[in-house]
């Protein structure tokens, strides 16, 4: 009697809750309850009492009804606030209390209670933090860790970023890599919201075993963001440059190049991999041939909680190397990191 008295108590407050609770009509019949977090793009992310914050892609989904107000964004740039909707795939009833109802095609909206830095209210902070490590005992005794962490706060006006790597290994004593790199740059886009920009960077890299103490590299650039989805992202710049080198046997050199930049990823693969591709190149007016080329090629599966894990290849190339340097460089990692 007890036991059904508990489990008749625990049905009426789940009743009650999903009275007052949002609601998804999924196209294979079945039904969920819980709350309206964000539509954007090509997924609904909705919270659930059984299963937390789900993603669910807007093809699954034949019907939303929203109880609590929610904030629309249309394509067009208007926002609509405190507002209750009934959507369906083809169109959309938006409701409220004081206001006539509108009814508009789903096709409309761009997205649903957006993140409040694409309403123009501060910043978006992303950033992702990894480390490669490995140890060896035996045969050879070495020791190699690569730390490399990066940082963006994007606003509908501008963006900035932060962004740097160490390299160090040592076999049996004696160092045998020993570098570091750090990249900071500013980007304001031409209107809010625009794909084009224009923008500075500068960056600093030290690097024992190419003598190099200090490279400095600084100048403007104009880019732009072709693509900013999941399915395909793909950014480009192109800009002039001023380096400036000093070497560890005191020589110092000075010159002007051009430098470009690419960011390309997708998440075509699936399983929620991303499979991304990192470039920048200077080259050397005077000098083409002393052309400097970095390559990262990887692919990024996450864990759980924010945690990843990653293989990448890394390319470097330095036309101007000293000599009995090598011009070319190629690293392979297996990289566990973290991102929000």
């Amino acid at each position: 009697m007890f036991r059904k008295l508990i489990i008749t108590t625990f049905i009426a407050i789940l009743v009650a809750k999903s009275s007052n609770a949002d609601e998804i009509q999924m196209s294979n019949g079945s039904r969920l309850i819980g709350e309206l977090i964000r539509i954007e793009a090509d997924k609904v992310i909705f919270s659930t009492p059984f299963a937390g914050t789900i993603t669910i892609s807007q093809d699954n989904v034949e019907r939303i009804t929203t109880k609590d107000p929610v904030t629309l964004m249309m394509k067009n740039g208007t926002v609509y606030r405190e507002r209750q909707i009934i959507a369906t795939e083809q169109t959309m009833l938006m409701k409220s209390e004081d206001m006539a109802s509108v009814v508009f095609d789903a096709s409309d909206i761009e997205m649903v209670n957006p993140e409040p830095w694409k309403l123009g209210e501060g910043y978006q902070w992303s950033a992702r933090f990894s480390v490669a490590t490995e140890a060896k005992r035996g045969n050879s005794d070495s020791d190699e860790w690569d730390l490399k962490a990066s940082s963006a706060w994007l606003s509908l006006k501008d963006r900035y970023t932060l962004k740097g790597n160490i390299e160090f290994e040592e076999s049996r004593g004696i160092k045998t890599e020993d570098n570091w790199y750090l990249f900071s740059k500013y980007d304001r886009f031409l209107e809010p919201g625009s794909k084009n920009y224009r923008g500075a960077k500068l960056s600093f890299e030290y690097d024992q075993f190419e003598d190099i103490d200090l490279r400095t590299v600084l100048g403007p650039h104009l880019g732009r963001q072709f693509s900013k989805s999941q399915r395909f992202k793909l950014e480009m710049e192109l800009g002039p440059v001023w380096v400036n080198e000093n070497y560890a046997d005191g020589a110092k050199e000075d010159w002007v190049g051009a430098l470009w930049f690419i960011d390309a990823s997708t998440d075509i693969i699936g399983f929620g991999s991303t499979l991304y591709f990192d470039h920048d190149g200077i080259l050397k007016v005077e000098e083409p041939g002393e052309t400097i080329l970095n390559a990262i090629l990887g692919i990024r599966f996450p864990i759980a909680g924010g945690f990843e894990t990653s293989f990448e290849i890394k390319y470097e190339y330095d036309g101007g190397a000293v000599e009995g340097v090598d011009k070319l460089d190629s690293t392979y990692n297996l990289r566990l990191g973290y991102s929000w």
